[in-house]
């Protein structure tokens, strides 16, 4: 009969070991994937990967054959009506397609009639482009890409030293 209750509370014992790791594990997982809760003065509004981001990043590309994204990303940020920011982030296999496709939309986006030319800049050590947008559209966007990710960041606030900022943060913690 002692040997049972040992096997028994050994048993319990080891539901418990299990049960709180898988606790714990679960408390430390990013809900927003890629993404931090905060970013700058705005908190997550909306997260979503997998098939609906895909959806939407490739719609975005216009579902050219010729780009090839392993997985994508979309978040969007709101602090204060002025202040809101989206991002669509599109995953290659490799830095190079990542930097392949990134010229490729540089080399379009100003011909869409939907975008200014892109001015390039360095933020980070990162050559970052900025167009402006149409209002329909949104007016101030930023893109680059960091190692196999291409981000398409719009920031919806007329100050762009902000803006600039958000950037800066998005690049050292995206």
């Amino acid at each position: 009969m002692k040997k049972n209750r040992s096997e028994l509370y050994l048993a319990i014992f080891i539901i418990a070991v299990v049960a709180i790791t898988a606790f714990l594990y679960q408390q430390t997982q990013n809900p927003y994937g890629i993404f931090p809760e905060k970013l700058g003065d705005m908190t997550m509004a909306l997260y979503r990967d997998k098939d609906a981001a895909m959806k939407e990043v490739e719609g975005l590309h216009g579902n050219n054959p010729d780009v090839k994204i392993e997985a994508a990303y979309l978040a969007n940020y709101r602090s204060t009506p002025a202040s809101k920011a989206k991002f669509w982030v599109s995953e290659s296999k490799t830095r190079d397609e990542a930097s392949s496709l990134l010229e490729s939309m540089n080399s379009r986006v100003g011909k869409t009639g939907m975008f200014s030319d892109s001015m390039s800049m360095n933020i980070e050590g990162i050559t970052v482009y900025f167009v402006s947008g149409k209002p329909e559209v949104g007016l101030y966007h930023y893109f680059y890409a960091k190692d196999k990710r291409v981000f398409w960041i719009q920031v919806d606030n007329p100050d762009e030293a902000y803006r600039i900022n958000f950037v800066k943060e998005s690049i050292k913690r995206i």
